[in-house]
């Protein structure tokens, strides 16, 4: 066994354990327990260690070297008002509620997610689409 990575956190070593299982390379968390119980001493005793066996260090590089993907960057949605597929997906954060809570002292509503059509310049909201009735 040999440790191909050292975190100051058990949830960054079980993210990147995760990882690899992913992609078909079974890995070891050691350490984990002691960091819970003194996270202090995570720097003193070398953080939390993720091992994995030696046949597998070639395709840890590999799966490393890949750039994690985004499940919803290939998502595509198609305009409602002149069904063109050239659609942006925009998002707001409540960093803008969080923001107005401060300024006038209440938060505002901010929808999440809505798309953009680039062709009609419209926008909306996944969950309400004109034209299509409610789920009951």
């Amino acid at each position: 066994m040999i440790t191909v990575a050292r975190f100051s956190t058990t949830e960054e070593a079980h993210l990147f354990r995760l990882r690899l299982a992913a992609g078909g390379v079974e890995a070891f968390i050691l350490d984990e327990y002691m960091v819970q119980m003194d996270w202090l001493i995570s720097n003193a005793i070398g953080g939390v260690r993720v091992q994995i066996a030696e046949n597998d260090l070639e395709l840890c590089q590999q799966i490393v070297q890949q750039e994690p993907c985004d499940p919803e960057a290939n998502i595509t949605a198609k305009c409602p008002f002149c069904e063109s597929e050239d659609t942006k997906k925009e998002s707001l954060t409540r960093r803008i509620s969080f923001l107005s809570m401060f300024i006038i002292g209440c938060p505002l509503p901010v929808a999440k997610n809505y798309y953009i059509c680039q062709k009609c310049k419209q926008s909306w909201n996944e969950s309400k689409r004109p034209g299509k009735p409610k789920p009951q």
